[in-house]
C-alpha cells in the first residue's frame, strides 16, 4: 500500500504545474512569473510549516495586501445567481372544424363533438418568492368552449400553514340512440323513449391545515348536480305513453376531520352529511296513443293530456374511520369504519285525462288523479379490517375481513280518484303500504404467500362469503308476508409469480368458486377465474406484454339455467429507442369474447323463454411519437395513429378512429399544432340506420410561460 501511495503522490504533485507553466509561456503574465514564483514557494513554506511545524525553520511572513486582489477577482468572476420564474406552463387555444354524416343522434351518443373556437388545454403554475400568503399555485384546465366534457382543477399551497384542492367537471350527457327502447323501430319511425339530454356538474374541494405536521384537520364541501330534458314513459294499464322529462337534481355534502400522522400508524376521522333533492315532471303536448295498435275490448286507449311531479328530499349523517399501523416489523394492520343514517321524504302528484283502462278490470275511466306519500330510512353500517404478517424472511400470510349491513322502512300512502267520465262522481281509493328490506353481507379472506427462491413465488388461499336478507313476498303467490334469502360462497385462491430469467416476469391468478345460494338470478354462484400475465423486455428496448383473463359463471338451479362466460387475450408491444427521446411506438391488440344465456318468465302467459347473447371483439391501436430536432433546443412533435373495434354477434358493429397530430416551434414561447381526426360506426344486419362518419380538424397556438 505504501508503494502504491508513493506512485500516486508524484501524479498529484504534477496536477498543478501544467497552470504554472501555462502562465510562464502566456506573453502577457511574463514580466509577473518570477514573483508569482517566489509568491507561490512562500505560499507552500507557510502551509507546511502550519501543518507539520519543524524545530528551528523559519516561516516567512505574506503580506496580507497582496492577497486581497486574489479575493477580490474570484468574487467577481462568480456567476450572478439566477433568478427563476414565477409563472410557468403553457396555454393551448384553437378551433376545431366538424364535417359529419349519418344519424345525428348516435354520432351525438358516443362522439359529441362540435366545432368552434376552444380553450383546449392550460396548465399554469405559480411560485412568487417570499410571498406570505402563497408559496405555490396551479390551474389546470381542459376542454372548454363547448365540448361535452370540460374539466378544471385549482390547487394553493403555504407550507406547513394550509393546502387547497378544488376540482370542477361538466359533462353533457347525451343519450338517444334510436334501437334503445324503441318498441316502434319495426315500423321505421325510430321514437326512442328513453333518452337523455342533460348538463351534469360535479364541485369537489377541500382545504387542510398544517399539511405535513402530526394532526391535519380537514374540511371539504362537494355539490353534484343534472339539469335537462329527456323522454320517460309514462306507464298505464294495458299501454305505455312516451312523454317529455324535466330533469332536476341536485345533492351537496360536506365533511370535516382530521388526520393523524404518527410514525408508526396514521389514522382518519371524519364526520360529514349529505342532502339530496329532486324535481322531477314528466308532461305530455299532444294527444298520445301510446305503443298499444289494437284496441282493447272494442276500444282505442288513448292519452289526451297528463303529467307527473316528483318530489323528494333526502339527508344522511356518516360517520368515518380509517387507520393503517406498522405496531412491529413483522406486522401490518389496517381498518375501516363507516355508519350512515339516510332518510328521504317524496311525494309523487299525477293526472291524466283520456280512455285509460282500469287494473284487474274491463272497466274504462276518463280521467285520474292520484297523489303519493311516503318516506324511508335506511341506516348502513360497513367495516373492514386487515392484518399481513411476516414469519420470517419467505413466508407472509393475510387475512381481510369485510361486513356491510343496512335495514330500510318505508312506509307509503296513496290517494287515487277515479272518473268514469269528465263528468261523474269520482270513486275515491286510499292504499297504505309499506316495504322492509334487510341485508347482511360478509366475507372473510385467509392467504398465504411463500417465495421459495428470490424469483419465484407461491400464493394459496381461502374467501368464504356469507349473508343473509329479508324482502317482502311477491303479492301474486301465495305465501307468507315476508321471505328470506341467504348467500353462501366457498372460493379457493391460486396464484404464483415467477422470473426465471431477469428479461421475464410470469405472474397468475386462479379463483374456483363454489356456491350453495345467491341472491339473485344472476348472482355470483359456481365460478371459474384465470388470469395470467407475462412481460418480457426485448433487445433494443422493446417491451411485450401479455395478458389472458377468462371468468365462467354458472347457476344449474331449475328455473334459471344461468351460463356466463367471458375471456379475452391481449398483447402489448412498446418500443422506446434510447428512452423514447426521438421516437417511441406502441402497439396493442386484443380478441374478447362474451356469451349469456338464461331463461326467464314472459309477461304475457308467464312461460320460459331463452335470452341468447353473444359478442366477439377484435380491438387493435397503434401510436407513435416522433420528435425531430429542428434547432438547438426546438423540435418538431409528430403523433400519428389509430384505433378499431370489430365485433360479431348478437350486435355487430365496426368502429374505427385514425388520428394525427403535429406541434411545430414558432420561437422559443410559441409553437403551432394541428390535429385530424376521424369517427366511423356502422352496425351491419340489424342497426345500420344508427351508423355515422366524422372528420375533424383543429389548429391553434401553445403559449409558453
Amino acid at each position: 500500500m505504501r508503494s502504491y501511495l508513493a506512485l500516486l503522490l508524484p501524479l498529484t504533485l504534477l496536477s498543478g504545474e501544467p497552470a504554472i507553466k501555462k502562465e510562464a509561456n502566456s506573453p502577457a503574465t511574463a514580466g509577473h512569473t518570477k514573483a508569482s514564483g517566489s509568491k507561490a514557494r512562500k505560499a507552500r513554506v507557510k502551509k507546511v510549516s502550519m501543518t507539520s511545524p519543524a524545530p528551528g525553520l523559519a516561516v516567512p511572513e505574506q503580506a496580507p495586501e497582496k492577497q486581497a486582489p486574489e479575493k477580490k477577482d474570484e468574487k467577481a468572476a462568480a456567476p450572478a445567481p439566477k433568478t427563476e420564474k414565477a409563472f410557468t406552463g403553457y396555454i393551448d387555444a384553437g378551433a376545431r372544424w366538424v364535417g359529419r354524416a349519418g344519424d345525428f343522434n348516435t354520432y351525438r351518443s358516443m362522439v359529441n363533438l362540435s366545432q368552434g373556437l376552444r380553450l383546449v388545454g392550460l396548465d399554469v403554475g405559480y411560485e412568487p418568492a417570499g410571498n406570505k400568503l402563497v408559496d405555490s399555485l396551479r390551474l389546470q384546465a381542459a376542454n372548454w368552449g363547448g365540448d361535452p366534457y370540460n374539466t378544471a382543477r385549482l390547487d394553493i399551497l403555504k407550507r406547513g400553514k394550509y393546502r387547497y384542492n378544488g376540482n370542477y367537471s361538466n359533462i353533457a350527457y347525451y343519450n338517444h340512440l334510436p334501437s334503445f327502447a324503441d318498441p316502434s323501430r319495426a315500423t321505421g319511425s325510430f321514437l326512442n323513449q328513453r333518452a337523455y339530454d342533460t348538463a351534469i356538474s360535479n364541485f369537489d374541494n377541500e382545504l387542510q391545515l398544517m399539511p405535513g405536521a402530526r394532526f391535519v384537520p380537514y374540511f371539504g364541501f362537494s355539490r353534484n348536480s343534472s339539469l335537462g330534458s329527456g323522454i320517460t314513459p309514462l306507464v298505464q294499464n294495458g299501454n305505455e305513453y312516451p312523454l317529455r322529462n324535466v330533469v332536476d337534481w341536485g345533492q351537496k355534502e360536506v365533511r370535516g376531520g382530521v388526520r393523524f400522522e404518527m410514525r408508526r400508524w396514521h389514522a382518519t376521522l371524519e364526520e360529514g352529511g349529505t342532502w339530496f333533492d329532486d324535481n322531477q315532471s314528466v308532461y305530455s303536448t299532444q294527444a298520445l296513443t301510446g305503443n298499444r295498435t289494437s284496441p282493447y275490448f272494442g276500444q282505442q286507449l288513448t292519452l289526451a293530456s297528463g303529467g307527473q311531479s316528483y318530489r323528494i328530499r333526502g339527508t344522511g349523517a356518516y360517520t368515518k374511520g380509517l387507520i393503517t399501523a406498522n405496531p412491529a416489523n413483522w406486522l401490518d394492520l389496517s381498518g375501516a369504519f363507516v355508519r350512515s343514517q339516510p332518510q328521504t321524504f317524496g311525494e309523487l302528484n299525477q293526472t291524466q285525462t283520456g280512455n285509460f283502462a282500469e287494473a284487474g278490470s274491463i272497466l274504462l275511466y276518463a280521467r285520474a288523479v292520484d297523489y303519493v306519500y311516503g318516506n324511508a330510512r335506511g341506516p348502513r353500517t360497513s367495516g373492514t379490517a386487515a392484518a399481513e404478517i411476516r414469519a420470517g424472511s419467505r413466508l407472509r400470510i393475510r387475512q381481510v375481513w369485510e361486513t356491510d349491513r343496512f335495514v330500510i322502512n318505508s312506509t307509503a300512502t296513496e290517494r287515487s280518484m277515479m272518473y268514469p267520465s269528465l263528468t261523474a262522481v269520482p270513486v275515491l281509493t286510499i292504499t297504505p303500504d309499506g316495504e322492509r328490506l334487510e341485508s347482511t353481507r360478509s366475507r372473510e379472506q385467509l392467504e398465504a404467500l411463500f417465495d421459495l427462491s428470490k424469483n419465484f413465488m407461491l400464493r394459496g388461499g381461502y374467501r368464504w362469503e356469507w349473508g343473509s336478507s329479508l324482502m317482502k313476498s311477491d303479492p301474486f303467490v301465495p305465501g307468507p308476508e315476508y321471505e328470506r334469502g341467504e348467500l353462501k360462497r366457498g372460493v379457493l385462491l391460486a396464484g404464483f409469480m415467477a422470473r426465471p430469467f431477469s428479461r421475464l416476469t410470469v405472474n397468475g391468478d386462479f379463483e374456483v368458486g363454489d356456491g350453495e345460494k345467491t341472491y339473485y338470478r344472476i348472482g355470483l354462484m359456481d365460478t371459474t377465474k384465470y388470469r395470467l400475465q407475462g412481460r418480457v423486455t426485448l433487445p433494443a428496448s422493446m417491451f411485450f406484454n401479455m395478458i389472458y383473463t377468462r371468468f365462467e359463471n354458472q347457476n344449474p338451479n331449475k328455473g334459471i339455467n344461468y351460463d356466463y362466460r367471458s375471456q379475452a387475450t391481449s398483447a402489448q408491444l412498446q418500443w422506446m429507442p434510447k428512452g423514447g427521446k426521438r421516437l417511441s411506438i406502441l402497439a396493442d391488440y386484443s380478441r374478447s369474447t362474451i356469451r349469456s344465456d338464461i331463461s326467464y318468465l314472459y309477461p304475457l302467459g308467464l312461460f320460459n323463454v331463452r335470452s341468447l347473447y353473444a359478442d366477439n371483439a377484435n380491438t387493435g391501436m397503434l401510436l407513435a411519437d416522433v420528435r425531430l430536432p429542428v434547432a438547438k433546443s426546438h423540435e418538431v412533435k409528430l403523433t400519428f395513429g389509430g384505433s378499431l373495434v370489430t365485433t360479431a354477434g348478437s350486435r355487430p358493429s365496426r368502429y374505427y378512429q385514425p388520428q394525427g397530430r403535429i406541434q411545430l416551434p414558432v420561437t422559443p414561447k410559441l409553437e403551432f399544432f394541428s390535429e385530424w381526426r376521424y369517427y366511423g360506426l356502422s352496425q351491419p344486419y340489424f342497426y345500420t340506420y344508427e351508423g355515422f362518419r366524422s372528420h375533424m380538424y383543429m389548429g391553434g397556438l401553445r403559449f409558453l410561460l
